[in-house]
């Protein structure tokens, strides 16, 4: 398994969980627009590593990873 995509998946979610919890300081509607599009954007970036790092598990025989 190549260890860059696992770190950029972890950077993605770990990003991910503090955009979370800054979610509930907002203190204006533009600063919760702001933080929800971060969110979203972060969101979608973790679940792309993740679709590479299944990926990947496939290509290396992993027939486990395949979707059902």
């Amino acid at each position: 398994m190549n260890q860059m995509v696992l770190n950029k998946f972890k950077e993605a979610h770990d990003r991910y969980l503090e955009l979370d919890r800054m979610r509930t300081d907002c203190k204006s509607p533009a600063e919760r627009e702001f933080i929800h599009i971060a969110i979203m954007e972060t969101y979608l970036e973790v679940h792309h590593h993740a679709r590479t790092i299944t990926g990947l598990q496939f290509a290396d025989g992993m027939d486990f990873a395949e979707l059902q």
